[in-house]
C-alpha cells in the first residue's frame, strides 16, 4: 500500500515536470491561451459582479420584502403619465385612515441645498449637498448605520439634522468618536440646525440617497402650500410597510374608493394610487428614476449577463481551437508514449493536466485583472456612485468557470488526441483526420465569428445612433451657454445688469430651467379652455422665462410676440407648437385665446416653433411658457466664441454672483455638458459595446489564428506538393482562405437577424432614432471578413513560402 502510494506521487511529480517542459517549450501557444481566456474570463466576472450589484439594490432593509413605495398613475385627455412621487398630505391621510397599514413614512428630495458651519478659527465655512427632508417613521423602515445619537428621536424636533460621515467630516474634520459633534450647530441656508445624530453615508446600492437627514416637519412648515396640496405633485415619495398577508391588489382597490375622500372629482377621475415592491423600485423603469439615484432596467441586465456568456463562449472556443491546432505537433509524442505500454487514459490524464495548469494559470490572472478593473470602474464611473465588489462568492463563480472551462477546453481536446494511431503516426502518416471532429471545429468558429460580428454590428448601431443625438438640432442654442442657480429672484436684473458688463459675455438670460431641462426639473401643469371642466386638461410642462429667454435660446415666434415683462403674478403666456396643435389650433389662431392652468389663467401672446423640451427618448410635448418672477431662478450666460477658451470670464462670473449671494455656494455648469448627463447610460452601453467588440474581435482572431494552424499542420505534405508541381504562393493562400470566407458568410447570416431584433429593441426606447440600415450590417460582415483574411494570410502565407523539400522531407 506504502509503495503504491509512492508510486502514484512518482507519477504525480512526472506529469509536473511533463506538462511545465511542455508548456515552456510553448511559450507562444501558452501565452496566447492564458491571455485569451484570461481576458474572457475577466469580462464575464465584471459583467457578472456589476448585474448582480445592480439587482442588490434596497435588499439590506429590515423590513424591505414588506415595504411599497406608492406610485401614482396619472390620466390625461392623451396619454397616462407614470409618477414615483405622490402629493404630501397622502402619507398622514394613509396613516390616520388605514389600520391595516402598519407603517406609514414619507420623504422629500433629496434636493441640493446651502450650509455653513462656524469653524474654530470663527470664519464661516460653506458647502452644498444633499439634503432629504424625513419624518420619524422613516429610520424606522430603513436601514441606517448610527455612529452617534439616538434614531428614536434624532428627527424628533423639527430643528435637527443628521449628518452623514461624510458631511460630518468636511463640517467638523476628521474624527473618530462622533459623540462630539452632537449639540454642534449647522446653518442651513439661513436656519441654524442642532446635530443630533452621525451615520454612515449611504451606500451605493440604494435607490434612496441622502447626505444629510432634516425633519419632514421642517420642510412642510416652510413650504405649507406644496405639503398641503392634493393635486400637485412635486419631491414627496410615500413608503408603507404591509403585513406579509396584505392581498396589494385588493388595498389599491380600497384606496381607489377612500381617495375620492380628499381628491377633487377632477383629481379622483385622472390619478392611481398603486403599490411598488421595494426591490423593483431600482430595475422596473416605468416609474422613471427615484429622486438624487438612476434605474438599470431589467433588458440592460439581461444584456450584460448575455454579453458575459458570449465573450466566455468565446474564449473558451479559442481554447479549444489552440489545444486542438497543437495537437498535431504532439502526434509522434502520442504515438511514442502509447507504444511504450501507455494508455489512453494515462494519456488523457497527461494532456488534461497540461491544460489544466494553463487554465489555472488564467484564472489567477484573471481574479488579479477582476480586481484591477473593479477599482477602476468604481473610479471612474463616480456619476452613478457605483461600489462594485469582489467577494468571497466570485470566486466560487470564478472556480464554476474555470472547471467549465476544463471541461470543455481540456478533457475534450485531450481525448482527440488520445485516439491517435501510434503505428500510422510511426509510419508518417497524418496524425489527425481532418473529417473527424472537423464539423465541430467548423461549428466552434461560426460560433465565434457570429458572436464577433453581432457585437461589431451593434456597437455600431449604439454610436450612430448617439451621434445622432449629439449632432441633432434641437430646435435651441446650446454653445458655450454657462448655467447657475439663482437663490434670490428678486434682485436678478442687477445680478443680469452686472454680468452684461462682463468681458466676454454676450447674453444674460433668467428663466425656470434651460429649453431641455437640466437634471429633470421640470414643472409639470395641464391646460384647457376656461369653459372645459378640469377633468379635459392636457398635461404639459411649463416654463417660467423673461423678455430676453426666447432670444437668448434663439427660440422662433411663429406668431404674435414674445411676454412684455415679468410679473407677480403671471398674465402672458407664449406656448409651442404642440399645444397649440393639441388644441386643434394654427399658431395663428392661438394669439389672443385665454388658457386656464393649474396655476392661474393668462393671454396666449405667442406661439414658439417645437423645440426638444424632453431628451430624445420622449416626444416633443405640449409646453406652456409663462412670465412668473417666482419661477426664474435659474440663471444663464452666453460667452462669446473667445472668451470660452479662457478661464478670467468664468472668474468674473463667479466673482459677481458672490458679490450679490455672499452666504451661497456658487456652482455653475456648462449646457452642452448638462446635455450629456442626460445621456449616461447610452454613452456606458456605447463604451461597453466598444470594448467587447474589440476584446472579441482579438479573441476570435486568435481562435482563427489556431483553426488556421491545424490546417496547416495537416495540409504540410499538400502544401509541399503542390509548390512542387508549380502553385504560386497566393494559389495556396486562397486555398486556406476560402473556406473561412464560406464559415464567416454562415456566421453572417446567423448573426444578422439576432442584432436587427435587439437593436430594434434597443432603438424604440427612442422616440427619435436613426432607421436600421443595410449599410451597417454590411460594415460588420465585411470587417469580420478582413479580420479572418487577414489572420488567415498571416498565418498560412507562411505555410506557402516554406520550403516543400522541408514540409515532404518532414511527413
Amino acid at each position: 500500500m506504502h509503495t503504491s502510494k509512492n508510486q502514484g506521487t512518482i507519477m504525480l511529480i512526472h506529469f509536473l515536470t511533463t506538462a511545465w517542459r511542455n508548456i515552456s517549450r510553448q511559450r507562444a501557444f501558452a501565452t496566447i491561451n492564458v491571455i485569451g481566456l484570461s481576458v474572457g474570463i475577466t469580462c464575464c466576472l465584471v459583467l457578472v459582479i456589476y448585474s448582480r450589484y445592480e439587482t442588490s439594490f434596497d435588499r439590506f432593509h429590515p423590513f424591505g420584502a414588506n415595504t411599497f413605495r406608492i406610485v401614482e398613475d396619472f390620466k390625461s385627455s392623451e396619454a397616462t403619465v407614470h409618477w414615483n412621487t405622490t402629493a404630501y398630505p397622502l402619507a398622514e391621510a394613509l396613516r390616520n385612515d388605514f389600520n391595516q397599514i402598519p407603517v406609514v413614512t414619507q420623504a422629500s428630495g433629496p434636493e441640493l441645498r446651502s450650509f455653513s458651519v462656524t469653524n474654530d478659527k470663527g470664519a464661516v465655512d460653506r458647502f452644498e449637498d444633499q439634503v432629504l427632508f424625513a419624518d420619524p417613521f422613516y429610520v424606522k423602515v430603513f436601514y441606517l448605520s448610527w455612529l452617534a445619537g439616538d434614531s428614536r428621536t434624532a428627527l424628533s424636533q423639527p430643528n435637527s439634522i443628521v449628518l452623514t460621515e461624510r458631511i460630518a467630516h468636511r463640517c467638523f474634520g476628521q474624527r473618530s468618536d462622533y459623540a462630539g459633534i452632537l449639540g454642534k450647530t449647522v446653518v442651513l441656508n439661513k436656519d441654524p440646525m442642532i446635530v443630533t445624530g452621525v451615520i454612515k453615508d449611504a451606500p451605493g446600492n440604494t435607490s434612496l440617497q441622502y447626505s444629510m437627514l432634516v425633519p419632514y416637519e421642517f420642510y412642510r412648515t416652510n413650504n405649507p402650500y406644496p405639503t398641503s396640496n392634493w393635486s400637485g405633485n412635486y419631491q414627496g415619495t410615500t413608503f408603507v410597510v404591509l403585513d406579509e398577508n396584505t392581498n396589494t391588489s385588493d388595498l389599491e382597490k380600497q384606496i381607489a374608493v377612500w381617495q375620492k375622500k380628499y381628491l377633487k372629482p377632477e383629481d379622483d377621475a385622472r390619478i392611481t394610487y398603486k403599490f411598488q415592491p421595494l426591490y423593483e423600485m431600482h430595475n422596473d423603469a416605468t416609474y422613471g428614476n427615484s429622486p438624487g439615484s438612476y434605474t438599470m432596467p431589467w433588458r440592460n441586465i439581461q444584456a450584460a449577463y448575455a454579453v458575459a456568456l458570449f465573450i466566455l463562449i468565446i474564449a473558451a472556443v479559442n481554447f479549444v481551437n489552440l489545444t486542438t491546432a497543437q495537437a498535431a505537433t504532439r502526434a509522434k509524442e502520442v504515438g511514442v508514449r502509447k507504444m511504450m505500454g501507455s494508455t489512453r487514459l494515462v494519456v488523457v490524464r497527461q494532456f488534461v493536466l497540461e491544460n489544466t495548469m494553463l487554465i489555472l494559470c488564467t484564472l489567477i490572472v484573471s481574479l488579479a485583472l477582476t480586481t484591477f478593473i473593479l477599482d477602476a470602474l468604481n473610479s471612474s464611473l463616480t456619476i452613478i456612485n457605483l461600489t462594485l465588489k469582489f467577494q468571497w462568492t466570485d470566486l466560487l463563480i470564478a472556480a464554476a468557470i474555470g472547471i467549465s472551462v476544463i471541461a470543455l477546453a481540456a478533457i475534450y481536446p485531450a481525448i482527440v488526441i488520445a485516439k491517435f494511431n501510434p503505428v500510422q503516426i510511426l509510419k508518417g502518416k497524418s496524425a489527425m483526420s481532418y473529417s473527424r471532429g472537423g464539423s465541430l471545429r467548423r461549428s466552434l468558429i461560426i460560433v465565434q465569428f457570429a458572436i464577433v460580428q453581432v457585437f461589431i454590428i451593434a456597437t455600431i448601431v449604439v454610436w450612430k445612433q448617439m451621434q445622432y443625438v449629439q449632432t441633432k438640432d434641437l430646435g435651441f442654442e446650446t454653445e458655450a451657454i454657462v448655467n447657475f442657480h439663482v437663490p434670490n429672484t428678486s434682485n436678478a436684473q442687477v445680478l443680469a445688469q452686472r454680468l452684461s458688463q462682463q468681458p466676454g459675455v454676450e447674453r444674460v438670460t433668467f428663466g425656470s430651467g434651460a429649453p431641455l431641462a437640466e437634471y429633470d426639473a421640470s414643472y409639470g401643469t395641464s391646460f384647457r379652455l376656461p369653459r372645459q371642466p378640469e377633468t379635459d386638461g392636457q398635461g404639459a410642462e411649463m416654463k417660467g422665462i423673461d423678455t430676453t429667454f426666447l432670444s437668448f435660446f434663439d427660440l422662433k415666434l411663429l406668431a404674435g410676440k414674445n411676454i412684455t415683462m415679468t410679473k407677480h403674478p403671471f398674465d402672458e403666456f407664449v406656448i409651442n407648437e404642440s399645444a397649440a396643435r393639441s388644441m386643434g389650433w394654427t399658431p395663428e389662431d392661438a394669439i389672443g385665446r385665454r388658457l386656464v392652468i393649474n396655476e392661474g389663467e393668462a393671454t396666449v401672446v405667442g406661439v414658439v416653433q417645437d423645440f426638444h423640451n424632453n431628451t430624445l427618448r420622449e416626444e416633443i410635448t405640449p409646453c406652456i411658457l409663462i412670465n412668473w418672477a417666482a419661477f426664474q431662478n435659474e440663471g444663464f450666460v452666453k460667452l462669446n466664441t473667445t472668451a470660452i477658451q479662457t478661464s478670467g470670464v468664468l472668474a468674473g462670473i463667479e466673482k459677481v454672483w458672490h458679490e450679490l449671494y455672499p452666504d451661497a455656494v456658487y456652482k455653475y455648469a456648462f449646457l452642452t455638458d448638462a446635455m450629456q448627463r442626460k445621456y449616461t447610460m447610452e454613452n456606458i452601453i456605447l463604451n461597453g459595446f466598444s470594448l467587447f467588440s474589440i476584446l472579441s474581435v482579438l479573441i476570435g482572431a486568435m481562435g482563427l489564428l489556431g483553426m488556421i494552424s491545424f490546417m496547416t499542420a495537416r495540409k504540410t505534405k499538400e502544401v509541399g506538393i503542390r509548390k512542387v508541381l508549380g502553385a504560386s504562393v497566393e494559389q495556396i493562400v486562397v486555398l486556406f482562405s476560402k473556406e473561412f470566407v464560406v464559415l464567416v458568410g454562415v456566421a453572417f447570416l446567423i448573426a444578422s437577424p439576432l442584432v436587427y431584433t435587439g437593436m430594434s429593441r434597443w432603438l424604440q426606447d427612442f422616440a427619435y432614432a436613426i432607421d436600421l440600415s443595410w449599410w451597417m450590417f454590411a460594415v460588420g460582415g465585411f470587417s469580420a471578413l478582413i479580420i479572418a483574411i487577414v489572420t488567415v494570410l498571416f498565418q498560412s502565407a507562411r505555410a506557402a513560402v516554406a520550403n516543400p523539400v522541408d514540409s515532404l522531407r518532414s511527413e
